[in-house]
């Protein structure tokens, strides 16, 4: 049995990583959680640091965490 993660919207199947498997199989999807947007940016984005300094890593992560929380408590606007 092989786990590949992927994210499901109606019948779209996005694979996250390369699929271990040639031919036909059978598959049985397991929906873990809702896909978070933000939550998977800032893990890409994270997911980077070895290539930077670890100034330049600060920066991001602010940068990141200042954006996820731009709009906390905040009511949403209608701008119709």
């Amino acid at each position: 049995m092989n786990s590949v993660h992927a994210i499901v919207e109606g019948n779209t199947v996005k694979f996250l990583e390369p699929v271990p498997i040639k031919g036909k199989y059978e598959a049985i999807i397991t929906f873990t959680k809702p896909f978070d947007e933000k939550a998977e940016l800032k893990r890409a984005i994270l997911d980077t640091k070895g290539i930077w300094n670890d100034d330049d890593c600060k920066i991001m992560e602010e940068i990141v965490n200042d954006r996820e929380n731009f709009s906390l408590n905040r009511e949403e606007c209608d701008f119709s």
